[in-house]
């Protein structure tokens, strides 16, 4: 008699405003075929978007799940993230591009993938250098990501771990998703990016504002 194989648990969330782009629904319904695991999919949308992350974190643990998979509403993955689950990896983030024509000086682009390096001499995170293959990271963007179950039973990673910083007037110093990434590497968790798993990123943007990116980027008006 076949021995039957006991499968993972995966909670995938698609964290919405009630709205969620077609590719993200698409990419999102072929993980629920994927037979290599046990797949749960919701769609919460509470508010603010750190809370409606907190609050599937309670439903993961409290769901007995062995991984979450999120993916946000405009962020859909080029490839299967379920295929991430085999690395074991405490965190694993699924790069996606950020349109910063302000960082045009720093990256030499209009864009950055959300993957990044610390630098502890002004305290703030850059893109992160070698983008191919999977790399250990300093922090990741919360667009698309899985984490396993043992971060989450850490006891200092069960209160509030998407919560921002602030400062004392009420403007923040770190976003949900790295002040996330700075509680669990005090926790002693690694946080990983695999560049060859790509998401795309839908995004409203002003068409001049991207013509003048691209112009400073190649140094010849485009207009």
């Amino acid at each position: 008699m076949k021995k039957q194989i006991k499968k993972l648990r995966i909670y995938v969330t698609l964290p919405n405003e009630h709205f969620i782009h077609s590719e993200v629904s698409r990419a999102s319904n072929a993980l629920l075929f994927d037979k290599r695991y046990r797949v749960v999919l919701e769609y919460p949308s509470d508010k603010p978007f750190e809370a409606n992350l907190n609050h599937c974190v309670e439903k993961f643990i409290d769901g007995g799940y062995d991984y979450w998979l999120s993916i946000d509403s405009d962020n859909p993955p080029e490839k299967n993230p379920l295929d991430l689950v085999k690395y074991d990896k405490d965190i694993i983030g699924l790069p996606t591009p950020i349109f910063r024509p302000d960082m045009i000086k720093i990256h030499k682009r209009p864009w950055y993938f959300n993957a990044y390096q610390y630098n502890a001499v002004c305290d703030a995170y850059h893109e992160w250098p070698v983008r191919k293959g999977l790399q250990k990271v300093d922090a990741i963007g919360t667009g698309c990501f899985i984490i396993a179950r043992r971060v989450f039973e850490h006891p200092r990673m069960k209160k509030a771990p998407f919560m921002r910083n602030w400062t004392k007037q009420g403007t923040t110093t770190r976003g949900n998703d790295i002040a996330f990434c700075d509680r669990a590497r005090r926790c002693g968790f690694e946080i990983w990016a695999h560049f060859d798993y790509l998401c795309d990123h839908y995004k409203r943007i002003s068409l001049l504002w991207m013509i003048e990116a691209v112009s400073e980027m190649i140094g010849q008006d485009l207009r």
